[in-house]
This record gives structure tokens, sequence and C-alpha cells, in this order.
């Protein structure tokens, strides 16, 4: 006999599915008889992690938001298109709960089943809520990451600060603060899509501090960096010329491997990576996304850096590389501030999230667990 069918809805980059998968994950645990379907925008790095973690991938149309204003009316058939399957899904599947994860395809299927009166739960990942977290808010109960999350909402429904879901085998690789400092590791990541800016600053980061220093602590560590399509070439050339040993590559599918052999990360701030940092206790220094709709990686970041578990530093402001560089500096050579940061991260980690949220979606779709 089939369980019930949990749909999530949302994605296009890992930072909105990671969080599906792992609060599927959980589900499975409560009901080990359910089914689950992620409708999302159909992306290759989206069609890829789904099938990696062995999910089916229901693809929308999802016109790209950029598009609104040149074509407003091939937008809104898109869109439109997208809530008539959404709307067709609930007659023909349905599913006991919507889990919205965000973006433009998170509005249309969360819409749809709102006005089929399917239960709808919402996750926002970032401090600042994305626009469609913003507008469906006010009609269905909102799980967030961050508490600072409901001073950006206004006339929402119910909000519950449950944490980031994790997947598991972040959850499992802990450690202690005091093992983290010893390690010698620097993970450099720019997100899922890579980053120049990221790799840019490091590169002259690194420059700057063997300038200064050429036997500098920096030389005794190693470097993993993720550099994004079309960057690792470039990369590996700058680190073997500083004669740094580095493994260098444009994206990590193992990631969470990777993690627990870091001592510092360089990274974006976006919310997933932020809520794995944090469950691994690991001191970062955080260059928000620039570019990022209502600067919200900067206000995750802000976060990190007012627990004293993270450096930001602004990217749009002069001389980034230096800037970087003294960073870096200073925490490749003090075991004990990092060893304070790792210690610091423990009162934003969140490890349990994903079974508090899974826990929530049952409690709203009115399933009593069978495990």
């Amino acid at each position: 006999m089939s369980g019930p069918l949990f749909v999530f809805a949302g994605g296009g980059t890992g930072g909105h599915l990671f969080p599906g998968i792992a609060v599927a994950g959980s589900l499975k645990q409560l009901h080990p008889n359910a089914e689950f379907l992620f409708a999302g925008s159909g992306r290759t790095v989206e069609q890829s992690i789904l099938a990696d973690a062995g999910f089916e991938a229901f693809p929308l149309n999802v016109p790209a938001v950029a598009s609104a204003r040149r074509h407003p009316l091939k937008f809104l058939r898109g869109h439109f298109a997208d809530w008539m399957t959404a709307r067709q899904m609930m007659r023909e599947k349905k599913p006991a709960a919507i889990i919205g994860l965000g973006g433009l395809a998170s509005f249309a299927v969360c819409d749809a089943a709102g006005r089929a009166q399917v239960p709808v739960i919402l996750l926002e990942q970032n401090v600042i809520p994305g626009r469609a977290t913003r507008r469906l808010a006010h009609s269905f109960p909102l799980c967030t990451s961050f508490p600072e999350t409901t001073d950006h909402l206004r006339c929402a429904k119910k909000i519950v600060c449950t944490g980031n879901p994790l997947r598991p085998e972040i959850v499992r690789s802990q450690s202690a603060p005091e093992n983290i400092a010893r390690r010698k590791t620097l993970l450099i990541l720019g997100g899922s899509q890579g980053s120049t800016t990221v790799n840019d600053a490091v590169l002259l980061a690194a420059h700057t501090i063997l300038d200064a220093d050429p036997q500098s602590p920096l030389r005794s560590w190693n470097v993993i960096h993720q550099t994004g399509t079309g960057e690792d070439e470039r990369a590996e050339e700058a680190w073997k010329s500083l004669e740094i040993k580095a493994t260098v590559k444009p994206f990590f599918s193992d990631l969470p491997s990777l993690y627990p052999k870091a001592g510092l990360v360089i990274s974006r701030s976006g919310a997933t990576t932020l809520a794995e940092l944090a469950c691994l206790k690991l001191p970062s220094i955080l260059l928000p996304y620039e570019h990022a709709r209502d600067d919200h990686q900067t206000a995750n970041a802000r976060a990190f850096e007012s627990a004293g578990a993270a450096k930001l530093i602004d990217t749009r402001e002069p001389d980034l590389e230096s800037r970087l560089a003294d960073a870096l500096g200073e925490l490749i050579e003090d075991r004990s501030q990092r060893e304070s940061m790792s210690k610091n991260c423990e009162s934003l980690a969140r490890p349990d999230a994903a079974d508090r949220v899974a826990r929530f979606v049952c409690e709203q779709a009115g399933l009593t667990a069978q495990s």
C-alpha cells in the first residue's frame, strides 16, 4: 500500500534543494511508505542533484523573472502554464502536503495547492525572505532558518524557527572545536556556480600574504578550491606558482566528505552553506554575493559575524584583496582565534532542523507518524 505523497516545490540551486532533500529523508523515517516528488525549474544542476539523491524530478516551465519586463506576455503565459500544471497535479496525484522551497516554481505550485485546500508549508533559508515567501507567508505557515526573518515579514500566518534542514551526512560529521583548530586545510567555495570574484580575491590575497612573509604559515596549509566552470586551470596554476598544495575542481559533488578536512573556510554566504558551516563548527571568512536580491547574503553573513563565528568582508568596498589578506593571514596564524570562532558556531547550529520541519509538516497535514 502506497503512503502519502509529499511534493517539494521550488529549487534551481543546491541551496534550495538540499534542505528539501533533508526534510524528505526525515519524512521517510516518519512514513516509510511515503512518496516524494520535486517540482522545479528542470535546470541541469537541479536534475543532477535530485538524481544523485534518488528523487523524482517534475520539471516546470518556470519563466525567468528577468523576462517579465522584456516579454511580459510570454512571462505570464509561462507562469500560468505552470499554475495549470500544478492544479492538475493536485487533482490527479492528491498530495498530502506541499513543501515550498522558494523561487518562482514554488509560488505557482503553492498557490494552486492552497486553492485546492492541500496543506502547504513554506521553508525560508535566508534572513531576508525571498519574494515568493513574502507573497505566500500570509496564507501558509513558514519554517525559518534565522529568528531575524520574523522582522522582515508582516502579517505572516504562522512562523516557526526550525533552522535550515541539513543532510544526514553533514550532521554526522560534527567534531570538537579544538580538533578543528588543529586542521591545516583551507576550503574555498564560491557557491554551486563558482565565483570569479572569490577566486581572484583569494589568489591575490595569498600572493599578498606570501610576498609580505615568504615563511608565512600559509605555506604549510593545503587548499581545496571549488572554482566554478572554466576557472579551475587558472586557479590550479596560481596555487602551483605559490608552491601551495591545492586540490582544484570546478565543482565538488562530494562536499560533505571534504568539510571534515577543513580548518578554515572562505565562502559566499548562501544560507544552506552557512547552516552546514555552523553545524560542523567551521570558522569562516564570508564574502557575500554582491548582487544577491535584497542583499540577503550580507544579512546572512552579519548574523554569523555578530555571533563571532565568521569574519565578514564586503566585496563592494575598495581594497578587497588586501582586506582578505589581512583576515586570512590573521586566522592562519592564530589557532586560538579559529577555535573560538568554532565554538561560537554552536549557538547557530540546528542539527535537528530536518526532523523538526518533518514533524511540523506532518502536524499541518494531519498525519500520524508510522514509525
